[in-house]
């Protein structure tokens, strides 16, 4: 499972879509979109703000933001 399907299945479970989250964490839907698909990096705070907002433990973290992707 790559780090998107993690981040995004959280993000499901947790009752968030795109616009909920991305407003809850002070980024716009698009700018939201292209970090959870890898065009843009995260920054600290906002990987801080989501780990907040979605309840993740410092695995998950670990899992969705900084593990390699390896297919």
């Amino acid at each position: 499972m790559t780090q998107t399907a993690k981040l995004q299945g959280k993000m499901r479970a947790k009752g968030f879509s795109l616009v909920k989250l991305a407003d809850k964490i002070g980024l716009s839907t698009t700018g939201l979109f292209n970090k959870v698909h890898n065009q843009k990096e995260f920054l600290v705070s906002e990987v801080q703000a989501i780990r907040t907002a979605l309840g993740l433990s410092e695995q998950e973290v670990q899992e969705i933001f900084f593990a390699e992707d390896v297919e």
